[in-house]
C-alpha cells in the first residue's frame, strides 16, 4: 500500500504578548521557507506555562496574532491560527502539544519553529531528549547563543531580526512612551487602542 504525502506545516509557536517586529520577520521568513515546498504555516499562541502565564483574554491573544499574520505577505502559503495550546487547561508542555498534534493531524508534518537558545536548554524540558531527537526543526540562529548539537532534524533558518522585546513593548505602553517601531503597523493599530 503506497503511503500517503503528508502536508508539511510550519509551526510558529510563541507568547506573542504582543508580538514584535522580530515576531513578524520570523513570520515572513517561515512564510518565504513555506512557499516553495508548498508548506502551510501555522501560528500557534502559546498556553500558560509552569514558568509563565500570559494574563491576556484569549480574543486578546488571538487578535493580536491576527494582526501580525495580517502584516505578512503571505500569498500563495496557506496560514492560519491554531489554538491548541492556547485552549489547554492545564500547564502547556511542547512534548504533549506534540502527541496532540500527531494525533490530530496525521496527514501533516510538523516543523517546529525555535530560537537556538531554546535548543540548548530543550533537553531539561518535559521528555526532552524524545524532542531533540524527534521534532522537526526549523531554528532561528540567536546571538549569545548555538544550536544544540543534540539537536537532530534541525535546519537553520536565517532571519536578520532587531533585539526587540515583548516586554520592552509592555514597559513602553506602561509609560505611554511610543512603540512604533518595535511592532508591525497592524499590531501598533491594536495596541493603539
Amino acid at each position: 500500500m503506497e503511503q500517503m504525502k503528508k502536508t508539511e506545516t510550519i509551526l510558529y509557536g510563541g507568547a506573542f504578548n504582543p508580538p514584535t517586529l522580530a515576531h513578524t520577520q520570523i513570520l515572513q521568513a517561515c512564510v518565504e521557507y513555506a512557499r516553495p515546498r508548498g508548506a502551510d504555516v501555522w501560528v500557534m499562541p502559546s498556553g500558560n506555562r509552569l514558568d509563565k502565564v500570559i494574563p491576556l483574554t484569549r480574543e486578546r491573544r488571538l487578535a493580536y496574532v491576527a494582526a501580525m499574520l495580517e502584516d505578512v505577505y503571505s500569498e500563495g502559503v496557506r496560514t492560519d491560527i491554531i489554538t491548541t495550546e492556547l485552549d489547554r487547561p492545564v500547564a502547556v508542555e511542547t512534548y504533549d502539544t506534540a502527541i496532540e498534534l500527531e494525533a490530530a493531524f496525521p496527514d501533516r508534518q510538523m516543523t517546529w519553529v525555535f530560537g537556538a537558545d531554546s535548543t540548548e536548554t530543550m533537553a531539561s524540558w518535559k521528555q526532552g531528549d524524545w524532542l531533540l531527537e524527534n521534532l522537526n526543526k526549523l531554528v532561528i540562529e540567536r546571538e549569545g547563543s548555538r544550536i544544540n548539537p543534540l539537536a537532530k532534524r534541525a535546519i537553520t533558518l536565517s532571519v536578520t531580526t532587531p533585539r526587540i522585546s515583548s516586554t520592552e513593548v509592555r514597559r513602553r505602553l506602561t509609560v505611554g512612551e511610543s512603540v512604533k517601531e518595535l511592532v508591525s503597523e497592524g499590531v501598533g493599530e491594536l495596541l493603539s487602542h
